[in-house]
């Protein structure tokens, strides 16, 4: 009896201590994680991003190119089976020639380019916005997986005092086998969950390490970061993201160069000209000066003339489709943007209600369900497993609250890419101002 008494005065110690031993002790891993450090790294080292920023760069430089004029042209005539003139015979033909379109033509060119040019550096932008996305719903998923294991760890320990306090009570013929079998389930249990959340944490590790462009990373992610406000958006934030977002920018750049595109094809149906000079050498043959042939000099000029009208009607048909087409593309990418944002509204809410429900009631209520059925425990009032379904379901609580405050991060995260600003206390903000 006096054995048994004791063995309820370890388990309550155990059940009060180790909770505070899990929770106070400090991580021995590697130096955390830090989300602005990994945020820079993705958007200086991402090869991927690199490589849209070098095609938007040279892209600049096609603008110079089309609108300048094209090369001039050289043309040597020798003549083998001599051409007489009073003069005497003619030897060669030197000419010297260039193209010259239709004024306006090389300048719509240059800014047809200039806009493609424009389009790639907000595409590149709209890229970078998308990676840092990513890392941050990445982050964010690592910190819950940390949070959660942390969870199983202290439970863990929990379940070790049980099951030694349920083996005690055996053993003095005071418990039942089934508790201790229990208990050892349980703990199996959560190995297994344990083991898959490890292989989560390190496929998140992984997918973080791409994005930073580094071969390994190790680390858990840094301490908690301040709950997102709730979504109280004035109408106005919409419209603001639609000016400010890279990707809507590009399309709209798009739709201008198409415009343009248009108008290049207009006029297709003006000529083109060319301009020549050509210097005509005579061998001087010793014929008398008073003959008047001699070396000549010939200016000329060509006109390109648009016959084919069926061809450039076709060019301009094709022109105005493809800008019809980009504002179809347009006028989806702003709906799927204002449904994203009203999805993403809604979801974080209804978390943010969601997380309050735990923190308020749910796991409060778990607590003292817990400490109620402790106490009746160690004064021989319930069974061993009405204690460990007790703290099974605080458990449950716990780790269910942690993965909606990933979820309600990631929701916050994804309203803010989808209004283009960095946190939504910005918006808010502003908004006060």
């Amino acid at each position: 009896m006096i054995a048994s008494r004791w063995g309820w005065y370890a388990l309550a110690g155990l059940t009060v201590l180790c909770p505070v031993l899990a929770f106070g002790q400090p991580s021995k891993t590697a130096p955390p994680l830090d989300l602005p450090a990994v945020l820079r790294a993705v958007a200086r080292e991402n090869p991927t991003l690199q490589a849209a920023r070098l095609k938007a760069e040279a892209l600049g430089t096609r603008g110079r190119q089309v609108s300048a004029l094209p090369d001039p042209s050289f043309y040597l005539t020798v003549l083998p089976f001599p051409v007489f003139t009073a003069r005497g015979a003619q030897r060669s033909q030197w000419r010297l020639e260039q193209d010259v379109p239709f004024p306006g033509k090389r300048s719509l060119r240059g800014k047809i380019a200039d806009l493609k040019a424009e389009a790639a550096r907000y595409d590149a932008d709209a890229l970078t916005e998308d990676l840092l996305l990513d890392a941050r719903l990445t982050y964010y998923e690592l910190f819950g997986l940390q949070e959660q294991l942390r969870l199983i760890g202290a439970f863990r320990q929990e379940l070790d005092g049980f099951a030694e306090a349920a083996a005690a009570r055996y053993a003095t013929g005071q418990g039942l086998q089934q508790a201790v079998l229990k208990a050892q389930l349980e703990k199996n249990t959560l190995a297994r969950r344990q083991i898959a959340l490890e292989t989560a944490r390190q496929a998140a590790l992984e997918r973080l390490a791409r994005l930073m462009n580094l071969a390994t990373l190790d680390g858990p992610a840094a301490a908690p970061l301040a709950p997102p406000p709730p979504p109280a958006l004035p109408d106005t934030a919409l419209y603001a993201a639609l000016e400010r977002l890279p990707e809507v920018r590009a399309l709209r750049t798009t739709v201008e160069r198409a415009g343009r595109r248009i108008d290049l094809a207009g006029k297709a149906s003006l000529p083109d000209f060319s301009f020549n000079l050509t210097y005509f050498d005579i061998y001087d043959s010793g014929i008398p000066a008073a003959a008047d042939g001699r070396n000549a000099l010939a200016l000329g000029i060509g006109v390109k003339i648009p016959l084919w009208q069926g061809r450039l009607r076709a060019g301009r048909e094709e022109a105005m489709l493809d800008r019809l087409r980009l504002e179809a593309r347009y006028e989806a990418l702003t709906t799927r943007i204002r449904r994203t944002v009203s999805e993403q509204r809604s979801r974080l809410r209804l978390e943010r209600q969601t997380l309050d429900l735990y923190a308020t009631t749910l796991i409060p209520q778990a607590e003292t369900t817990r400490e109620a059925t402790l106490s009746a425990y160690t004064t021989g009032r319930t069974g061993f497993l009405d204690l460990l379904d007790a703290e099974r379901m605080l458990f449950s609580l716990r780790f269910d609250a942690e993965a909606a405050r990933v979820r309600l991060r990631q929701a916050a995260a994804r309203l803010e890419r989808a209004l283009g600003v960095p946190a939504l206390s910005e918006i808010e903000s502003s908004t006060r101002r």
